[in-house]
């Protein structure tokens, strides 16, 4: 069964840390020793992740948005699952507490 887009939690994973900037984020997966960087919007989103414990929902994470940007919701809304799905790709963030281990393809927690 596929999970919904309200049912996923976003936690940012373990091996990241990230500083802030007047310009956005910069991030460093210690892992690989890489460095990347997200502009004002994607450093929201990032902070919004990294400020929930539990994880938080897509459904949330445009509604802190919307706090701040006068954009359409459903603009937000793509715009965010793009950047989540771009975090996911790198290993920077990951869903419901499940990391897959790029060796094996197994799940830990």
């Amino acid at each position: 069964m596929e999970k919904t887009k309200n049912s996923v939690k976003w936690a940012v994973s373990s091996h990241v840390r990230a500083t802030y900037t007047a310009d956005g984020a910069a991030l460093l997966d210690i892992d690989k020793g890489m460095f990347y960087s997200l502009n004002e919007v994607g450093a929201r989103i990032w902070v919004t992740i990294e400020s929930s414990s539990t994880g938080i929902t897509l459904e949330s994470i445009v509604g802190a948005l919307e706090t701040h940007y006068q954009i359409p919701r459903q603009q937000l809304e793509r715009d965010t699952t793009k950047c989540l799905e771009n975090l996911h790709r790198m290993k920077l963030i990951h869903r419901n507490g499940l990391v897959i281990s790029p060796e094996s393809g197994f799940a830990r927690r």
